[in-house]
Order: C-alpha cells, then sequence, then structure tokens
C-alpha cells in the first residue's frame, strides 16, 4: 500500500476538492482545546486520499519516544472525525483517553470532508463516488490501522467506531480475518451491522425505491448523499446551516437524519454540528443499509442478478461470514431500545450470533438515541467511562501476559 505522510502541529489549512470542505477543521477544534493536532495522509490501493488526525497531549507529550496504546476513533455514515471534537472539552471521550495516557487517532472514510481527493478523479466524477461501506471496511480501515501501527511501531491497536464504523470492523473481521489480531479491545456504539428493524422513516421511504436492486441504484448511488440541491433544500440544511431557521425546527432535522428523537441533546450543539454535519458520504452507502433492512442479512452489496454474477459468480451477494471475527477481547456492543438506526432487536439477534465473542452493553434510558452515543449531555457517565474502564482493564491484562507493546 502506497502511504504519504503530512504532519503539521495546530491548525492546518485543508486544500481539499470535497465538496463540503469544513469551515473549522478538525484540527482546528483540537488544538482549540488545547492540545496538539497531527494531521497525516494515506493514499489508498484504489487511488483515494484519506486525512486522519492525531491528537496530541502538549503538556506529556513531548518526549516522542514513549510508545501509549493506540486507539482509533471511526465516524458514522454523513459525519467526519468532527463527530469526536465539536463538543469540545465537554465530555469528550477522545480528550479523556488523552488524558489517560492513549495515543489517540481520528479517522476519516473515503468521500468525507477530509477525505474528498483521488490521484485521479474529482468530486464531480460519478465514479469518485462509486463505493460502499464495503470499501470503507475493505481498503480504508485496514489501510488507516496498517498506516497508525507503522507509525507507532506497534503491533495492535483500541478501537471506538460509532454506527458505520462498527459496520466496517464487521466487514472487514469477517473478510480479512489476519486482523483480529490487530484489535485490543472495540466498542462499537449504537452498531448496525444487522438492519431489518431500522425505523427510522427516511430509510423507510428509501426501501420501496432502492431495497431491491433496480436501474435507478447506479444513477442514484454514483452521486454524494446529501449534497444534491433537492434534498439540502428538502431538509434544509443551508438554512440551518446559516441559522435561518429556530433552533427547535433544525434540532428535529437532525434528529430525523440522524436516527430518532433524543431527550440528551442539547440545542448549544447545534451551530456546531451543522457546521460539520452532514458530511458528505456516497449514496451507495445508504442504499447498502437499506438493502440489508429488505433482505435481513449482512451481506455485500447487491448489484442485481447479473451483476452479482459478474462479481460474485452467484445471483446473490454473499454474506459477510461473521464466524471469522475472533479477536482477542470481546468486541463491545452499546445499544438502546430508542435508536431508530441501530435496533435492539438487530443488535440482539447479532449478539446471539456472536455468542461470547461480544459484550453486550444495553443503555435502558428512554429515548437515548442514535447520536446519543456521541453527543448525549450524559454520555461520560453512560458511554465513555465505560470504555475507559473496560480499555484500561484490557492494559493491564495484557501489560500482566507480556503482550503490550
Amino acid at each position: 500500500m502506497k502511504s504519504v505522510s503530512v504532519i503539521s502541529l495546530g491548525v492546518l489549512v485543508l486544500k481539499l476538492q470535497s465538496i463540503a470542505a469544513a469551515t473549522t477543521t478538525s484540527a482546528d477544534r483540537i488544538k482549540s482545546s488545547g492540545y496538539g493536532s497531527e494531521t497525516h495522509e494515506i493514499q489508498t490501493q484504489d487511488g483515494y486520499i484519506l486525512t486522519i488526525f492525531r491528537i496530541r497531549n502538549t503538556t506529556v507529550d513531548n518526549n516522542s519516544s514513549v510508545r501509549r496504546p493506540v486507539v482509533l476513533l471511526m465516524h458514522g455514515l454523513l459525519s467526519s472525525s468532527d463527530c469526536w471534537v465539536v463538543r469540545g472539552l465537554t465530555d469528550t471521550l477522545a480528550y479523556d483517553l488523552v488524558d489517560s495516557g492513549y495515543d489517540v487517532w481520528l479517522g476519516n472514510a473515503r468521500g468525507n470532508t477530509y477525505s474528498g481527493r483521488h490521484v485521479n478523479l474529482t468530486t464531480d466524477d460519478p465514479k469518485f463516488w462509486r463505493f460502499s461501506w464495503h470499501e470503507i471496511g475493505v481498503i480504508d480501515l485496514p489501510t488507516t490501522i496498517d498506516y497508525i501501527l507503522e507509525e507507532t511501531q506497534q503491533t495492535s491497536l483500541h478501537y471506538v467506531g460509532h454506527s458505520q464504523g462498527s459496520t466496517i470492523l464487521f466487514v472487514l473481521l469477517s473478510m480479512q480475518p489476519e486482523y483480529n489480531s490487530k484489535f485490543k479491545t472495540a466498542h462499537m456504539l449504537a452498531p448496525v451491522v444487522y438492519s431489518k428493524y431500522i425505523r427510522e422513516l427516511l430509510f423507510e421511504l428509501l426501501a420501496v425505491i432502492v431495497g431491491n436492486y433496480s436501474p435507478l441504484d447506479p444513477l442514484l448511488g454514483d452521486s454524494a448523499l446529501f449534497q444534491q440541491p433537492i434534498l439540502r433544500q428538502v431538509f434544509a440544511i443551508d438554512k440551518c446551516r446559516e441559522r435561518l431557521l429556530s433552533p427547535e425546527i433544525c434540532t428535529r432535522i437532525v434528529f430525523f437524519i440522524y436516527g430518532g428523537y433524543s431527550a440528551y441533546f442539547k440545542q448549544s450543539l447545534l451551530k456546531d454540528a451543522y457546521d460539520s454535519h452532514p458530511a458528505p458520504a456516497s449514496t451507495h452507502q445508504a442504499i447498502h443499509y437499506i438493502q440489508l433492512k429488505v433482505s435481513g442479512y449482512f451481506r455485500q452489496y447487491d448489484f442485481g442478478i447479473e451483476g452479482n454474477r459478474q462479481r460474485y459468480n452467484q445471483t446473490t451477494p454473499p454474506d459477510y461470514n461473521l464466524a471469522n471475527i475472533s479477536t482477542r477481547f470481546p468486541l463491545h456492543l452499546y445499544y438502546s431500545n430508542y435508536d431508530e438506526l441501530s435496533a435492539a432487536r438487530d443488535v440482539e439477534k447479532l449478539i446471539g450470533i456472536m455468542g461470547k465473542r461480544v459484550g453486550a452493553h444495553y443503555i435502558p434510558l428512554k429515548n437515548f438515541a442514535h447520536i446519543d452515543f456521541l453527543w448525549a449531555s450524559n454520555v461520560k457517565e453512560v458511554i465513555n467511562d465505560r470504555i475507559l474502564e473496560i480499555t484500561n482493564d484490557a492494559e493491564v491484562i495484557l501489560q500482566r501476559e507480556g503482550l503490550n507493546e
């Protein structure tokens, strides 16, 4: 894999071709919170240029020879590394991890605000958007992991993925089981693997159109999701970003797009949320999820009967083989009953299949929704502290067994 590193401390002015480049970058946000920021660029085998961020604790990181346990945080659909740092210093998992002695990296998938470049294609080319989260799982994620491990001279890391960030981990470990050994703990926030019981209204409506393969799929899919003028107008994205609508209306739109009503989302986050979200993604990513909802299976992208024959040598897409997943510690699944994108019934099906290979963390709070796993007012005690405790315990075990670097 061909990789290029570009490192800067502090503010980085990103010259991206992304169609929705952030005015305030993750690096800016990290610096404004009092931490140092490194920016790294990685080229994938198929030509996408991914930008990832490393958070530095400027008070303790002066000795670069000290190797700290690595944690990679990976965002969900229509998101980016910004999702981990928009809260500033308030109950932010990324900073809690840094302060606890971890070497924290923020990933970005192809096509989003920070990864909108390609060696040959621009975002105006439909071919640029010809991917789903399958490619993010089998190409972007392992490329990112290998780069980080090489850069830090370590052999394994901790992982936290929100929503699609969990999907791609299951894809990677199913398709490339040699990566099982590269994970210490893994924490799946609002995991989306099986999707039959997704209740989100937008997905329900789109399932009628693209739930089964049709000639519309490539026409709709080869474009950036939520960047189409008609969708931006319908969902008033630009009006909310420009503060032309009331906070109450824009908050409701956030709930509609991102998985249901939340009792824990504070309107004080609204400005930063709209400044950074929705981030660009391929429409094929959403179509792939809708296909899972209709089929009830966790399987690869459906290209139609003829397309499947050409690609998979069978008429239906193959299932991801979850039997290949065998990490050192259980994968930890955090879920609730009020998440419209990560339905409890779907997560519990996954728990039943995975058995002892996962640890289940059910959040019993009423109206704790999809975005709350990142931005809830009580996220520290409900989510972050659990992750830190489990991660710290794993480090103690590995140290005792002499398996830690």
